[in-house]
């Protein structure tokens, strides 16, 4: 219970402003597009790309195929390596040619220079597969308006 004098002086100043909260931003919902782009990255070939942007992360996977004279040369590699001790499939071979040019890939704009705030802390390639290989990069408040995935030879367009 607070006092008279305390009642007439509230009164008379008003309620204490309330602590408002600032508004809360709103993520952006997520897009996702799909671009059809065959490219020949050397030892690959790339058929399309999928991307996925995220409001904090830029998603990326993409279609590619080792060619048969690279699968051929990597599975003959990879029989050595097993001496026998279990089957060679082609499987893993084509994951490993595929993994050649997608470790070393990174973000470029149409110029070729780095996206440095996609690169600063992401992941880059975070899985390559037989017929796939994905990429996780930092979300961009804006894009050039050519981004490109490169190692720096060759490169496949994202956006």
């Amino acid at each position: 219970m607070i006092s008279r004098a305390a009642q007439m002086i509230e009164k008379l100043l008003g309620q204490p402003p309330q602590k408002q909260e600032p508004p809360r931003r709103r993520a952006a919902p997520n897009t996702t597009t799909s671009i059809r782009a065959l490219t020949d990255l050397g030892e690959s070939i790339a058929a399309s790309v999928h991307v996925i942007e995220a409001s904090r992360r830029l998603y990326l996977c993409v279609a590619m195929e080792p060619k048969p004279d690279a699968l051929a040369a990597q599975m003959e590699k990879d029989r050595r390596m097993a001496a026998g001790m279990f089957e060679v499939d082609r499987t893993w071979s084509a994951a490993e040619v595929n993994k050649r040019w997608a470790k070393d890939a990174v973000l470029t704009d149409g110029n070729g220079c780095l996206l440095h705030g996609a690169m600063n802390g992401a992941r880059g390639m975070t899985d390559a597969g037989a017929r796939e290989v994905f990429f996780e990069f930092n979300a961009l408040d804006t894009y050039p308006e050519k981004v490109f995935l490169s190692n720096g030879k060759t490169r496949v367009r994202v956006k």
